[in-house]
């Protein structure tokens, strides 16, 4: 009443007389009150039996689920508000009293802003509501009982009856609102660029990715978009592993709840638990909430108003890393002390996040607590983050592409959020992703393993900060070596080990060492770095593993080859890796380690592998190519080698060796290249090899100028690879040669075999385009022409197998023509009976149903042309049919042919005399088919 605006129904300001214009929801002018009658009606509001009303109000609203009851009662309140304001205003002499209702209605809506009871009540339990109303209905005062209303109700009922505290509470409300909403506006990713010295701050909408929450045991999943709606009241936990992004999503929870216009009326708390426990663990909640508003927010509220604040259920309170409270005991204690302030104040939502490992040595009560599990990103996820860092660093789609291709090899890694956010910012920082894993993993791991609780400010063992690097390496290596270790090791085993590390590399005393391995082995347990719990044996044992392969090859491969007495002993481990396992890394690792540590070490290792196996270990030679510059001799002697297998190799073979060219960066690339230009056979050779990525889609996974120096090499060429499909079908696309110099056309046309996967051919791709585009390239149809012409003269056959295989794509694509565009295509004669062999093919390969290709192109001359067509060939020429479409006459298809509105085959297919499908042929291609005489 006294200028603070209760709900947008009324609105108040001063007129030029200084006295108070009262407004209804319309903006009419209910009245005008004089500063004296503002001082009159708030001396009136402040008398006991006026306050004890709202308060009875509230507990009946509170108690009363009928609505009509509730209904008959407020009036009934209303009623003596009214005959008690008009007793006030006789006494005194006032004149206002007509206005009681009026004001009743105020002091409701007042009430309301603060407290609205009605959201509370439809999503609290029954067992939450008999908390807060222990007593309505019995008034044991009344009766002499002995039982009080239980703190929450009391508290409840105390602050709406004080119009002191119910002002502070919306001022503090407000305050932290608008405070948060400043303090949280960004996101911070200065923790990635640490190595740069460098910040970056992005808005929440720029940059964050919306997080999926499994419940714990379950496959339930949900948004986080659920806790931005807090009438819902959630008490939940959120586990994840390090890096998985639960800080972020804390950041955003607050930056949503606090912005203007979220339609939120919660003040959020963020209270880091490593900072609030005494040597105990013990905690008093509100101090730890004030002392956050204090230094984060620069906001003096008392522990009363954070009390009246929470006990109104307007406080959203997150209490954010409580893993980080590293002693399980001093945890433990805060976590019953959280649960006790959550029963406390039974209105306010409660979010708690820890680490997934080691959470279960002190968890929240699952009755009042939601476990949810947050996971690392999926594909999607990662696809979404890079197209909102790289848009928002102002990076082009090729930069994004770029980054994608190269972190493909590191997929466990580039999933956790952490990790990303760090590729993603040394990207920026060098405008690449390093070749050398190495050093891609070394600033991970450093990043991950040592930096990140120190940066939080999180006690970590002296044996961690100054052994850790070694003792994981050691650890590494012995993972490595024992495959059954890598399913899980005993803690006494792992224990004797680390302790032997102490005892032998530290000059530990052996007691001293075996009580050290078990710190160690236990802080590891907690954290869940490197090395983590993962669960027990049937003899009760604890059981370690590494937690991310990647680095455990990162580790093993610096101890393998600082254990090396020479380069031999590392080009064996090399080996040994890669016939291991030739997806592994740890090959690459071993040999960016061994060029760090021995001087022309690169250049020893790679003769080393050509000189053992010429053709073995090719793609190996190659791969490594990139992490170490080697002498132009060491170079040609790798490609040498390899130009001579692929000579003799059958092509689909050769994947591994052709991808790990194509992954090659500029300058052995541009001397592969200068290779090419020098030896016409050898260019042919790679050409096959790159045609089948480029009908795959996958050229467009390798540096861009990959595409134009092939594309040139490919132009020189001069003797056409009639043998290679894909090679042809690739100088064909590009227009090096055209369809009428292919005296026997063959099925490559429409699609063939690329690396084990059935590809379409130009014809199909160009036939896409036609259809799609509007005007454009002139050139766009011309080889569909040429192919529709060809079917006049020989009829194709194909597998029906084949046929569907090729238009797989056609099928999922959801791209429509424009309107109008199929008319005009079919205009051209040559292109309209490339349509027409399409359509009759693809019915033979799916009859009786439809391909999604068909309504494509509007089946050429429409549906219920096509309909005749079906009900032809189905049932003959001239055949009477009891319903449905009905056959063409033989006049009519004579007639069709005669006037060429269809191709001469057309009859004899709809007569069902001839067909456009074929078994598949035995030949070099999997899929052939010939064009031959029509029958």
């Amino acid at each position: 009443m006294t200028g603070n605006p209760p709900t947008p129904i009324w609105s108040e300001e001063s007129d030029e007389r200084g006295a108070l214009v009262l407004q209804d929801e319309t903006g009419e002018a209910v009245a005008l009150l004089t500063q004296d009658q503002v001082a009159q009606v708030s001396e009136f509001l402040e008398q006991p039996e006026v306050i004890a009303l709202s308060q009875f109000l509230f507990i009946a609203r509170l108690g009363l689920r009928s609505r009509r009851k509730l209904s008959d009662l407020t009036e009934e309140y209303e009623e003596t508000f009214t005959a008690r304001a008009e007793e006030f205003c006789d006494e005194y002499g006032y004149n206002w009293a007509d206005l009681a209702s009026s004001l009743w209605q105020l002091v409701i809506s007042y009430t309301e802003s603060i407290f609205p009871l009605d959201s509370f009540t439809e999503v609290l339990s029954t067992a939450d509501l008999e908390k807060i109303t222990a007593y309505v209905g019995t008034a044991p005062q009344v009766s002499g009982g002995e039982s009080p209303p239980n703190a929450a109700f009391r508290d409840i009922v105390e602050i709406l009856g004080s119009s002191t505290r119910t002002k502070r509470a919306r001022e503090v409300l407000a305050d932290i609102r608008t405070a948060s909403e400043g303090r949280y506006a960004e996101l911070s990713l200065a923790h990635t660029f640490s190595h740069a010295a460098e910040a970056a701050r992005f808005d929440h909408e720029v940059l964050y990715v919306q997080r999926n929450l499994r419940k714990r045991n379950s496959e339930e999943f949900c948004d986080d978009s659920f806790l931005v709606s807090p009438l819902t009241r959630p008490r939940c936990v959120v586990l994840g592993n390090p890096g998985v992004g639960k800080s972020t999503m804390t950041q955003n929870l607050v930056h949503q709840l606090s912005r203007s216009g979220s339609g939120s009326a919660y003040a959020p708390l963020v209270v880091s638990c490593k900072d609030v426990t005494s040597t105990d663990g013990s905690a008093y909640i509100l101090s730890a909430i004030t002392r956050s508003l204090r230094d984060n927010l620069q906001l003096e509220v008392t522990e009363g108003e954070a009390g009246d604040l929470a006990t109104l259920g307007r406080s959203f309170v997150i209490f954010d890393g409580i893993d980080e409270i590293v002693d399980v005991g001093r945890r433990m204690t805060f976590v019953r002390t959280v649960e006790a302030f959550a029963n406390r104040y039974p209105l306010i939502p409660v979010l708690v996040t820890a680490r997934r490992v080691g959470y279960n040595k002190a968890p929240f009560n699952t009755r009042d607590f939601v476990i949810y599990e947050l996971d690392d990103f999926s594909v999607e996820q990662v696809g979404q983050y890079t197209e909102k860092w790289f848009a928002a660093t102002k990076r082009s789609e090729q930069d994004r592409q770029a980054f994608l291709r190269e972190t493909e090899n590191v997929p466990d890694v580039r999933t956790n959020p952490l990790m990303l956010s760090l590729l993603c910012a040394l990207y920026r920082a060098r405008g690449y992703i390093p070749r050398n894993r190495r050093m891609v993993y070394e600033a991970c791991a450093d990043l991950l393993f040592q930096r990140w609780d120190a940066m939080r400010h999180i006690e970590q063992p002296v044996d961690h900060r100054q052994y850790g690097t070694r003792l994981m390496q050691e650890l590494a290596l012995f993972f490595y070596k024992s495959p059954t270790a890598q399913a899980g090791v005993q803690e006494g085993q792992l224990r004797k080990l680390i302790a032997t590390f102490f005892t032998d590399t530290a000059s530990v005393d052996e007691v001293d060492a075996r009580s050290r391995a078990q710190d160690f082995l236990d802080f590891c347990a907690d954290r869940a770095w490197l090395l983590s719990y993962q669960g027990t044996d049937f003899g009760d044992h604890r059981l370690f593993g590494f937690t991310h392969r990647t680095f455990m090859e990162y580790f093993a491969a610096e101890a393998l080859v600082r254990r090396a007495r020479g380069l031999d002993e590392v080009v064996d481990e090399m080996v040994f890796a890669h016939e291991k396992d030739t997806s592994s890394v740890l090959a690459d690792v071993i040999f960016q380690c061994a060029d760090d540590k021995y001087d022309g070490g690169a250049r020893e290792i790679v003769s080393a592998l050509i000189r053992r196996s010429g053709r073995r270990y090719l793609s190996l030679s190659l791969r490594v190519m990139n992490a170490a510059p080697l002498p132009p001799q060491t170079t040609d002697a790798v490609f040498n080698a390899l130009l001579a297998a692929w000579r003799y190799s059958p092509v689909e073979e050769d994947h591994d060796t052709a991808l790990a060219v194509f992954e090659l960066s500029r300058d052995p690339r541009n001397r592969f290249i200068a290779k090419l230009h020098e030896q016409p056979h050898s260019a042919l050779a790679a050409l096959a090899r790159w045609a089948r990525y480029y009908w795959r889609g996958d050229a467009l996974l390798f540096d861009p100028q990959w595409g134009q120096q092939m594309y040139d090499v490919a132009s020189e060429a001069t003797t056409l690879p009639h043998n290679d499909p894909p090679s042809m079908a690739y100088l064909l696309r590009n227009s090096m040669v055209e369809f009428e110099q292919l005296q026997n056309t063959r099925e490559w046309v429409l699609g063939f075999q690329a690396f084990g996967e059935t590809v379409p051919g130009p014809v199909l791709l160009d036939l896409e385009e036609l259809i799609t585009e509007a005007g454009g390239d002139d050139s766009i149809g011309k080889l569909t022409a040429s192919f529709g012409a060809r079917t006049r003269a020989a009829r194709p056959r194909v597998s029906g197998a084949f046929l569907q295989k090729i238009f797989a794509r056609n099928a999922e694509d959801t791209a429509t023509p424009a309107p109008g565009r199929i008319a005009e295509v079919i205009k051209n004669r040559d292109l309209r009976d490339a349509l027409i062999w399409a359509c009759c093919a693809l019915y033979e390969s799916t009859a009786p149903m439809l391909h999604p290709f068909h309504k494509r192109i509007d089946f050429v001359y429409g549906q219920d042309w096509f309909d005749r067509v079906i009900a032809t060939r189905t049932n003959g020429p001239g055949r009477r049919v009891l319903s449905g479409a009905e056959p063409f006459s033989l006049q009519e298809l004579r007639t069709a042919q005669g006037t060429g509105t269809v191709p001469g085959w057309f009859a004899d297919w709809c007569g069902e005399r001839t067909s456009l499908l074929t078994e598949v042929m035995q030949q070099s291609q999997p899929n052939a088919w010939s064009l031959t005489e029509p029958r």
